[in-house]
């Protein structure tokens, strides 16, 4: 393929992005198709993976998983995203831990411990999820959040470091309602 004809490809690429989805993106994502992506690694039906999430150690995605791009996805202490869970660009799930070992000079050993995202969650953009958490199923994860601690099901969680602020109520009809917590401030 020479340079024309590789300028026409990615030309017609990025035509067929923008009039399908409405949507410009980098070019990696333009050749690879994300719920192949989410397939070539097992996650669930219907599951989709942008090309440039990063992808390391034991990961268990379920159905219908939105992984936005640029994530970063940290199994090598287990990670477990349940079904119906969206996360959000640039967000960041850890399953271990390696500071105690640098700091150390290598004396330390790398800590490792499972991380689970429950059920139909939505984690915000450009948040960071820490080794060892839980977070319950039906949870909301503000923008920019830095988890450090475990939450339960139906819990609206913000800040930095985050806390639990409100809680999602579900009706009979599936309808969504937030409780948000009077500010302690």
């Amino acid at each position: 393929m020479d340079n024309k004809d590789f300028t026409e490809f990615f030309d017609n690429k990025r035509d067929e992005m923008l009039n399908k989805w409405n949507r410009v993106l980098p070019s990696n994502e333009l050749l690879f198709d994300r719920w192949d992506k989410a397939k070539y690694i097992g996650a669930g039906e219907g599951t989709s993976i942008y090309d440039s999430c990063m992808i390391i150690g034991d990961v268990e995605i379920g159905e219908n998983v939105w992984i936005g791009p640029f994530s970063v996805l940290d199994g090598l202490g287990g990670l477990k995203i349940g079904n119906g869970t969206r996360i959000g660009m640039c967000t960041e799930l850890f399953s271990h831990d390696g500071s105690r070992h640098t700091l150390s000079g290598g004396v330390e050993e790398m800590r490792y411990a499972a991380t689970e995202i429950g059920e139909f969650c939505h984690v915000g953009a450009n948040s960071t999820v820490y080794m060892g958490i839980t977070i319950g199923h039906h949870s909301l994860v503000g923008a920019g959040s830095v988890i450090t601690k475990s939450f339960p099901p139906y819990s609206i969680i913000a800040g930095v470091p985050a806390r639990r602020i409100g809680q999602v109520e579900i009706d009979e009809n599936n309808k969504v309602e937030y409780t948000i917590f009077k500010s302690e401030d």
